[in-house]
């Protein structure tokens, strides 16, 4: 037989079958188009010179490695259920006296006309929407718009190589399992009934115990390093668990259902339950990936839409509620290397020389220093231990923390009285303390009353009014300000912490307080927008370090490591960064969310119509017996509605669960507003539900159409 004629049946075949074909191509439109724009962002040099473009590469390299799973998923979903579908048109072909590979060539081409209109229609939709998203991120980065088109070649070669990779796979599948069954087979297999399922109790108690695992690790969490950990954790332990009760669990609560006889003996009921029942073996999974699905979406938008709407509210609250432009970091010690080993020793100017500097600086940029206020802090982790507090090295993000163990940014009372209107006196030896991160239980759960931190005896006072104060690190557990009575006291802290570390240490390497030990004060200068369009932030650093190295020399400090010891944060510089950081996120989460729904939309579409053809005959059978088509539409919709939104409520359930240890996450990326969260989260759900029922109705149509 000639190809051509192979290929004209190919043809034909998909232009009958386009109730399949259709949702097929545009699935692999999508993705296709997607995985380009992500692959383009993250090779594409213009966006990645721009303000805040740094982030791009990075966060969209993680999106093209999630959306080449889920694309591998989802090409073998929609060509294993084209192959459910047409095995009796297959086994006709064979039949009439086609030989297997005869229809394995008609299958061939098939395949490769959907996948060359896939990737052709993928891949301009990926070059027209590429400007877009450029546009897109231009505006949620606040820079001026990427002018010009853009075509990278050898994205185009990678999307379209990865691809045919993907259904060539997925064909060599297909073309094992028909070779698998003979003709008789092929007839049957499309039209095979289900048998009535057994409930699986083991499966069912491995889904009840690690979704309760799951759930317990999210809400028990209470460190937000430890929730990065746990966080995964959990993921793993819910999805498994969602798997299992879907397949197990949804089993065993229709054979309850249908022992209740008050319930079951319902003309409405029974069918319903009975038609779910003998089917639910083969809804399971899908149900249970549309219930991950949606989660997924909930969870992506809830959090990157809180971040990046919450980004100037998190640079207020780290700008001390907005009374500080800049912050002015000097290190008030220093290491150096003598014979081998690293000795410290005091680098420190005094309060009015830093300001004369930082005067002297702003004033070469066209700006004035408005105000000058002293923060001087020490800021570290601590583990506390029969009253004793050391500092607590962590080698590793991912690690679990003792009991015991708090974050402290420790300053004097005399700074803390200067930043907050509510001024507190303390006695010697008293300290009084204030929580940071989020709902902060008493720093008497981690911290005794009576305890010695750097050598120093102190006993907790009061709680003060909190200061909008944010650590070198961000929030890694339980975080607390802490109000010593002088800066004597301080330093005395830090000498004494230094001398601990050094006797542990025994001078070997250079010592942990390098990087923490440092004094920090407030700047409110003039003009502060217009050194922001200007961008002058690395330049005024610079020119601040270089007075500070003159300073330096004058008081016969000749070494070099006077280098860099100043730092500066500055509200534009910090907007620059959470605008290309959360501005990623943000974008990423819409293209996932958009992949992920488009997703559970065909999963649901290819339910439907599988379900169509196998309850068509079924309920034309029960109206020839008497059931009236109101009834039949009653017991339909009923049948539907359970199997639709069940997904939906597991998702929302999920995402209940997960808000505690989400809440942590953020506090890590500086976010610590729990009502702009739990803001976003209910407006996510409430939209989500309502793209969700748009998919129900579209596609509840396509299963009346064929019942009927």
């Amino acid at each position: 037989m000639k190809l051509g004629l192979f290929f004209r049946l190919a043809c034909s075949n998909i232009k009958k079958n386009h109730q399949l074909y259709v949702p097929h191509i545009l699935a692999g439109t999508g993705l296709v188009g997607v995985f380009y724009v992500m692959l383009t962002l993250a090779n594409d040099e213009r966006i990645e010179n721009i303000k805040g473009g740094y982030a791009i590469p990075a966060i969209m390299g993680i999106g093209c490695a999630v959306v080449a799973i889920l694309s591998v998923i989802l090409v073998f979903f929609t060509n294993s259920f084209l192959m459910k579908q047409r095995t009796r048109e297959y086994g006709m072909y064979n039949v009439l006296g086609m030989e297997k590979r005869h229809v394995g060539r008609i299958m061939f081409f098939e395949n490769l006309i959907s996948t060359a209109i896939s990737l052709v229609s993928g891949v301009l939709f990926g070059i027209l929407v590429y400007k877009l998203c450029c546009l897109f991120i231009c505006k949620m980065l606040h820079v001026e718009t990427i002018l010009g088109f853009y075509v990278d070649p050898m994205c185009i070669l990678k999307t379209v190589g990865g691809f045919i990779a993907m259904y060539f796979a997925a064909f060599l599948w297909n073309r094992f399992r028909l070779a698998r069954l003979r003709p008789v087979e092929l007839l049957a297999s499309a039209g095979a009934g289900e048998k009535e399922p057994k409930v699986k109790w083991i499966l069912l108690v491995i889904g009840l115990a690690t979704l309760g695992a799951g759930y317990y690790i999210a809400l028990t969490t209470e460190s937000p390093l430890k929730a990065i950990p746990d966080f995964f954790k959990a993921v793993v332990l819910v999805i498994i668990g969602t798997y299992a009760l879907f397949l197990a669990g949804s089993i065993a609560f229709l054979k309850l259902l249908r022992k209740n006889k008050g319930f079951y003996y319902r003309r409405k009921n029974m069918i319903a339950v009975s038609d779910l029942l003998y089917r639910m073996k083969q809804n399971a999974v899908g149900l249970a990936s549309i219930a991950i699905l949606a989660t997924g979406v909930i969870v992506m938008m809830s959090t990157t839409v809180c971040l990046y709407t919450g980004t100037e509210e998190t640079i207020k609250t780290y700008f001390l509620d907005g009374d500080a432009d800049i912050f002015v970091r000097t290190v008030c010690r220093y290491s150096e290397e003598k014979d081998g080993k690293w000795e410290s020793h005091h680098f420190q100017l005094s309060e009015e020389e830093v300001r004369k500097l930082t005067e002297k600086t702003v004033e070469k940029f066209g700006s004035k220093v408005v105000s000058f206020k002293p923060m001087r802090n020490f800021s570290d982790v601590f583990h506390f231990e029969n009253g004793k507090g050391s500092i607590y090295e962590m080698h590793s993000s991912f690690v679990t923390i003792p009991a015991g163990t708090v974050q402290l940014i420790i300053l004097p009372m005399e700074d803390y009285n200067g930043l907050s209107k509510q001024p507190v006196t303390l006695a010697d030896g008293e300290v009084g303390w204030f929580a940071l991160s989020g709902n902060s239980p008493a720093i008497t759960k981690t911290v005794p009353e009576q305890f010695t931190i750097g050598g120093q005896s102190f006993r907790i006072a009061k709680e003060v009014k909190k200061l909008s104060l944010t650590p070198s690190e961000a929030y890694t557990t339980d975080t607390y300000g802490l109000v010593v009575p002088s800066i004597e006291s301080l330093e005395a802290i830090i000498d004494g912490l230094d001398r601990e570390l050094q006797e542990k240490y025994n001078g070997d390497s250079r010592y942990y307080l390098y990087g923490s030990a440092h004094y920090t004060y407030s700047v409110q200068v003039a003009d502060a927008k217009k050194l922001a369009e200007v961008d002058t932030e690395m330049e005024m650093e610079s020119t601040f370090g270089m007075y500070l190295r003159d300073r330096m020399d004058e008081l016969g400090y000749n070494e070099d490591h006077t280098d860099g010891y100043a730092f500066w944060d500055s509200t534009w510089r910090m907007r620059n960064e959470l605008f290309a950081i959360y501005g990623s996120l943000f974008f990423l989460g819409i293209l996932l969310s958009m992949v992920f729904l488009f997703a559970t939309a065909l999963i649901i579409y290819y339910k439907q119509i599988s379900e169509g053809y196998d309850d068509r005959g079924r309920f034309q059978i029960l109206q020839k017996v008497g059931m009236t088509q109101s009834e039949t539409k009653g017991t339909i919709r009923r049948q539907i509605l359970i199997v639709f939104f069940l997904p939906l409520l597991t998702a929302v359930v999920h995402m209940l669960v997960a808000y505690p240890v989400i809440r942590k996450l953020l506090q890590l990326l500086m976010m610590p507003n729990d009502k702009l969260f739990l803001t976003c989260t209910g407006l996510t759900i409430v939209a989500f539900a309502l793209i969700y029922m748009v998919i129900y109705r579209l596609t509840a149509r396509t299963y009346y159409r064929i019942v009927r």
